[in-house]
């Protein structure tokens, strides 16, 4: 390999770097209807016990597994470092734990169906 071609190996693995982490998940809601609040924070759990339960509960879990899936390209985050909250509008915001290097940002949304919830999470450096 020339000194050009490693050069231009390593400019292209540099903008690489700059991609954005991106996790998604999907939870059955049915399997939701009596959720181990251990799993959730005191904000989380007020969120989803506010109204239909089951769906929140499923659709923040699928939010936080979306975040760790994210986050890979630069942590190893559990969902325990991840706690999804409520803006007033309703949408939702990751906050991340304390462990976890700074730098980060992480965008999710959250959707749900009858029996399904669905997160995607974009996870970038800042």
């Amino acid at each position: 390999m020339t000194l050009a071609e490693v050069t231009d190996t390593l400019a292209a693995l540099a903008e690489l770097a700059d991609l954005p982490g991106v996790g998604v998940d999907a939870e059955e809601i049915a399997r939701w209807h009596a959720p181990d609040l251990r799993l959730f924070t005191p904000a989380e759990r007020a969120h989803c016990l506010s109204g239909l339960s089951a769906e929140r509960f499923a659709g923040r879990w699928c939010a936080k597994e979306a975040v760790v899936k994210a986050l890979a390209p630069w942590v190893a985050a559990n969902v325990r470092d991840v706690e999804i909250v409520a803006e007033p509008d309703g949408r939702p915001v990751v906050r991340l734990g304390p462990r976890l290097p700074a730098g980060l940002a992480v965008t999710v949304s959250i959707t749900h169906t009858g029996s399904m919830a669905i997160a995607v999470a974009v996870a970038r450096s800042v």
